[in-house]
């Protein structure tokens, strides 16, 4: 615990900052000192908030004013996650479905998942990217075979865990809209755009719907990442469509995820801790900053991403490995819609880090990423 010592430095270079920096540098900064002041001695706190004060100089007052799409084209994101876009083309069959969604069409699983065709939105977004319109094409088939078992109320006939996985695929279509309307090919792709539009803004209607999103909320409870998922999904099919609506539940589910992070940076899944998960929630997050750089409550989202990579970034063994030590899920407790156990997702990890760096400027988060790419890639 820190002393009333400390507490009055850290007051009095707060004070400090205040007049020199922005509310929002003074977030980034404030997040950093109270994390350290967690989990150090008193005189290990006073050297480092003073070292941060240092160090964080070369962060922008102001976040970037980069798209998506130009987030999306950064050399970490563009070459490594990006790379193998014909990887995931064959692993879809001739008629857009992919993943889990194969097994059940050979009657090797009970149940389907509209999630899974959210891979559509890796390979539109990458071969926009890396100009590769035969990526961008098998992008569009997933999402149509997802949206051919879209029924009249905008659900997905019999699909499995309704609610959340609806979730992702809301996310997923809407963003890729709108990161196509940001790149070179807005005009080539504009019709694609206008077909799915009104579909995905079905979606997330039904969403929002009081019987469904009850039902929902209540069952994505015990997961943190989904609050943000959620937020995304919404927020973002409403920024496409101009419906204000979605907007302000996003805000409800997003301040659902704030108030669940813990002092240390954690935001819990199954009331612990878990590496893999916290970066996926982070990710969704980071797309909200993105899409609302002047919401009332972005400046509190950016606070809970840096304390969530600082905690991420104490999971970071010097190999570049992510540690899943006291992992809640992805231990070897949980199997994915395939059946697969589940472990780290080393692109959410690289991808938080990389994108952060980003929009921040932060050259430590960029480390980070370098860090993780070099042990998985």
């Amino acid at each position: 615990m820190v002393t009333s010592v400390a507490k009055k430095s850290f007051l009095l270079t707060l004070r400090y900052l205040a007049s020199r920096f922005s509310i929002l540098l003074l977030l980034q900064l404030a997040t950093q000192i109270v994390f350290i002041g967690a989990t150090h001695n008193n005189s290990t706190v006073n050297a480092r908030m003073h070292l941060l004060v240092r160090e964080n100089k070369q962060i922008p007052i102001k976040l970037s004013a980069k798209t998506d799409f130009e987030h999306e084209s950064t050399d970490l994101i563009a070459n490594v996650i990006y790379r193998r876009l014909s990887g995931l083309q064959k692993s879809m069959m001739p008629n857009g479905a992919i993943a889990a969604n194969v097994l059940w069409i050979r009657h090797q699983a009970r149940s389907w998942y509209i999630e899974e065709q959210r891979y559509g939105e890796d390979l539109i977004i990458g071969g926009l990217v890396k100009n590769d319109p035969q990526a961008i094409e098998a992008g569009f088939k997933m999402f149509d075979w997802g949206f051919a078992h879209q029924v009249d109320d905008g659900s997905f006939f019999i699909t499995g865990d309704r609610f959340h996985s609806t979730s992702f695929f809301v996310e997923a279509v809407a963003r890729s809209l709108l990161v196509i309307q940001q790149s070179p090919y807005a005009e080539k792709y504009a019709d694609q755009v206008a077909k799915y539009k009104p579909l995905v803004h079905r979606a997330a209607r039904w969403m929002i719907k009081p019987n469904i999103w009850k039902i929902g909320i209540r069952r994505n409870k015990p997961y943190t990442h989904r609050r943000y998922l959620v937020a995304t999904a919404l927020g973002l099919t409403g920024k496409l469509t101009g419906d204000q609506e979605l907007i302000e539940y996003a805000h409800k589910s997003i301040e659902d995820g704030l108030s669940l992070q813990r002092p240390d940076g954690v935001n819990p899944e199954k009331n612990g801790h878990d590496s893999s998960y916290q970066m996926v929630g982070v990710i969704y997050a980071q797309r909200w900053v993105t899409y609302f750089p002047q919401d009332e409550i972005t400046p509190k989202v950016v606070a809970m991403i840096n304390k969530s990579l600082l905690w991420e970034q104490t999971r970071i063994l010097p190999s570049g490995e992510i540690s899943t030590q006291g992992n809640t899920r992805t231990a070897g407790q949980e199997k994915g819609r395939s059946g697969k156990v589940k472990g780290i997702d080393r692109k959410s990890a690289l991808r938080a880090f990389a994108y952060w760096a980003s929009v921040t400027g932060n050259p430590q988060w960029k480390e980070n990423a370098q860090k993780i790419a070099k042990f998985y890639y």
